[in-house]
């Protein structure tokens, strides 16, 4: 059973040749694959065959394919089988809990979204987000992992969830009180579960299917709700650090006379940059994260056409933001930057005081050269929290898959 997922890559040419056909949205032409792993066509003929033996892919024999650039035959079309495995992903919120069926290639084929009432107990919550994976669990074949994603920093070996401070939980040991909550509903034994940080599983999404797939060393920061979650993904991989709590960007101070945080300090990145940030500079308020996430809405549409006021208020944060990325630029030397959620509306607003800000302050930003882009993904944390549940199918599928499995 999995506690946090490892991201290191694919030891061999049968897991390169998998993730490489997952990035590909699951289907790919022979040649194209063959390339891309950088292996011959008598290696990816033998590739096939054990995949296919293993029920994960199909090859489209037929003659119709597309004509090679040199003339040569049409290349045979590899696509992931429907028999392969596939993962439930959930992603909480401090006010939605979302869960998914994911097939291998990235494909949702199932999806729900709960709203968690102000005053949910974590017992509730637990049994609500149980109940909603065992539902999907109970339609899914082959079910080879469950990965959640949550806004907090994650302990890597046992899923301990460190601090959930805007779902008001203390440290909690989420994944064995999930294994509890879902033997209720089913057999756990075999179960493999993933408890993993939200900013970590957008920002892996980001980077194998958004803004960043051209990225070596992507820099990652969003923000959706309240609080701020960054990471930093290395060759398409999560940097998690000694323990996971890695590139935890929330509470780094960024306005030494600025607003009071819930860690107990000042002017921390997350309250100089979320939700709560927009409406302080725009002079308004909420009684709830319902109305704070309302209320933005109309705060970004307002200055979308072009509203003074609000855009005033963009420009406040933009510079904080700016701000806060500057300082992590000169701690991960990023070659891409990518801002999710409300940071890219944000920066898609007003992307000038951002850009001027870390151009100014990073060191290592010479004459601003570090692309700054918003993110592409519409749910980026239930997509990454899949990207790491199929993660053991990357590393060793062999231990994974079996010949001719039916289960």
């Amino acid at each position: 059973m999995a506690a946090t997922a490892s991201t290191a890559g694919p030891r061999d040419a049968l897991a390169r040749a998998l993730l490489e056909l997952h990035l590909l949205r699951g289907s790919a032409p022979r040649g194209e694959l063959t390339e891309r792993i950088g292996c011959t066509r008598s290696v990816m003929g033998f590739l096939l065959r054990e995949m296919s033996e293993r029920r994960l892919v199909v090859v489209d024999r037929s003659p119709n394919g597309a004509r090679r650039p040199d003339g040569g035959r049409p290349s045979h079309r590899v696509e992931v089988s429907d028999q392969a495995p596939v993962v439930i992903a959930a992603g909480l919120s401090a006010d939605t809990v979302r869960v998914g069926t994911v097939a291998l290639g990235g494909k949702v084929l199932r999806r729900e979204e709960h709203s968690l009432p102000t005053g949910r107990t974590i017992p509730d919550v637990v049994e609500d987000l149980c109940s909603m994976v065992a539902g999907q669990v109970r339609t899914a074949s082959r079910l080879l992992e469950i990965g959640v994603a949550v806004p907090s920093p994650v302990r890597r070996e046992d899923g301990y969830v460190f601090a959930a401070l805007h779902l008001g939980w203390p440290g909690i040991a989420l994944r064995e009180l999930m294994l509890s909550r879902l033997a209720e509903h089913m057999d756990v034994r075999d179960l493999r579960l993933t408890v993993a940080n939200d900013a970590n599983a957008a920002g892996l999404a980001e980077s194998r299917r958004g803004s960043g797939t051209d990225a070596r060393q992507l820099l990652y920061l969003m923000t959706s709700r309240v609080g701020l979650g960054g990471a930093l993904i290395s060759e398409r991989d999560v940097f998690a650090g000694a323990h996971g709590y890695a590139i935890e960007p929330g509470h780094i101070m960024v306005n030494p006379n600025g607003a009071a945080c819930v860690c107990g300090s000042h002017g921390c990145f997350e309250i100089e940059a979320d939700h709560r940030a927009l409406l302080r500079a725009a002079g308004e308020q909420a009684d709830s994260t319902e109305e704070l996430v309302d209320r933005v809405g109309a705060l970004l549409r307002r200055a979308h056409d072009g509203e003074e006021r609000a855009s005033a208020a963009l420009r406040t944060v933009a510079d904080a933001v700016g701000t806060g990325l500057a300082s992590l630029i000169n701690l991960t030397d990023p070659d891409c930057i990518v801002l999710g959620d409300t940071l890219g509306t944000l920066f898609e607003l007003e992307p000038d005081p951002i850009v001027e800000r870390v151009a100014t302050r990073a060191f290592l930003n010479p004459a601003g050269a570090i692309p700054i882009r918003p993110g592409a993904l519409e749910d980026a944390t239930l997509i990454g929290a899949a990207e790491l549940a199929f993660q053991p199918l990357f590393v060793d599928p062999r231990s994974v898959v079996g010949k001719h499995s039916s289960d």
